[in-house]
């Protein structure tokens, strides 16, 4: 990409960032995102985000529906937490959220899933007696899936909701807000749809708390489409903005595709109240930028390990199987040194990889022969 990334703060609008990692963590095929991720720290508010190009922004939409939806319907391990699934460990999650808002919502409300993917949240609140239950998507397999099951389902995002003013209860945004190139806009259009006193109920990544999970080198920061990384603090500047003020927040921590892989989830819930304020910024606002500097110096030590036992690798050039085509092996693969050792073979059992992913010339296979 030859783009100049996009700098300005996503919740202040200030234009001078601190560069905390610029890192080549590798791209697979014509990627919407470039091989380096940067996050940046906002000067003035302390937010931190990674600073995507314009054209890497452009071209999110295409990521979502040509890349990382057929990624996750292709995908044959059908227990990993993926967007809208039903499996146990996306349950457990949903529970954690139910839990928190069940003692503000009442069977009558009117419910948007923002970012619904497959459906099943929507599934989830209808069991527990909720009936009016609608949603949307910007990836238009999700949405041709969900619709099979409730027709209250329609392609949209949370920058530009496609319902009229006033029309829910309650808006639910899953594991969407940490996506979003503009949050600003989601919470506009959150209170544009809201009725008066309604509920937002944001369900997001505890960037504070990344230290805490360790389970593969800037694991975090691999995910390139995390555009934002939110701590509560920051949350609070965001909503504040858009009239709407903090009811409760609760931490959890949530396996994603294994009992080893911890999601540091926070779910929180807003009220609009329409009464917005200025931006106040405190010292606590900078206590995220601290923790996310001591995430990076560890990950770079860790990082350094893995660069020795790969050198070593290279040295003795002895044939090398690849089991896993992803985001932790791209960036052994990239900045490791993974590329130097004599890599006979990729495997991964996707299908999707396997008819789409050349990687140093080589293609997939199903299993070694």
């Amino acid at each position: 990409m030859t783009e100049n990334k996009i700098v300005k703060c996503p919740i202040c609008q200030f234009e001078k960032t601190e560069n905390l990692l610029d890192l080549n963590c590798g791209s697979l095929c014509d990627s919407v995102f470039s091989h380096s991720v940067k996050i940046e720290a906002c000067l003035k508010c302390g937010h931190i985000y990674n600073g995507l190009s314009s054209v890497e922004i452009a071209g999110l939409a295409k990521y979502y529906n040509k890349e990382s939806a057929p990624l996750n319907l292709g995908a044959t391990d059908k227990s990993g937490d993926r967007p809208g699934s039903d499996s146990p460990f996306a349950l457990q999650r949903y529970s954690q959220l139910y839990s928190l808002i069940s003692c503000y919502i009442h069977n009558d409300f009117k419910v948007l899933d923002v970012g619904c993917a497959a459906g099943s949240f929507l599934d989830y609140l209808h069991k527990q007696g909720l009936n009016k239950l609608y949603g949307i998507d910007i990836v238009e397999d999700y949405v041709n899936y969900a619709k099979k099951k409730n027709d209250n389902i329609k392609l949209g995002n949370a920058e530009l909701i496609p319902f009229n003013d006033n029309s829910f209860d309650l808006l639910i945004a899953d594991q969407v807000l940490e996506h979003l190139a503009d949050p600003i806009q989601a919470f506009r259009e959150a209170k544009r749809v809201l009725n008066a006193n309604g509920l937002l109920c944001i369900g997001i990544p505890d960037a504070l708390r990344y230290s805490e999970t360790h389970f593969f080198d800037f694991y975090w920061f691999l995910i390139k489409e995390h555009i934002q990384h939110f701590d509560i603090e920051h949350l609070k500047l965001l909503a504040s903005l858009e009239g709407f003020e903090l009811v409760t927040y609760g931490k959890s921590d949530a396996p994603i595709m294994s009992e080893k892989m911890i999601l540091p989830n926070m779910n929180i819930i807003f009220r609009l109240t329409n009464k917005t304020c200025g931006l106040t910024i405190s010292d606590s606002c900078f206590k995220l930028k601290k923790e996310i500097e001591k995430y990076i110096i560890y990950n770079h030590e860790k990082l350094k390990i893995k660069r020795k036992i790969l050198s070593d690798l290279a040295a003795t050039q002895k044939p090398l199987y690849a089991w896993g085509i992803g985001r932790e092996f791209l960036l052994l693969f990239e900045t490791a040194g993974l590329k130097k050792c004599n890599l006979v073979g990729l495997i991964d059992s996707n299908p999707y990889k396997q008819e789409t992913y050349i990687i140093d010339g080589k293609k997939l296979l199903t299993k070694i022969f």
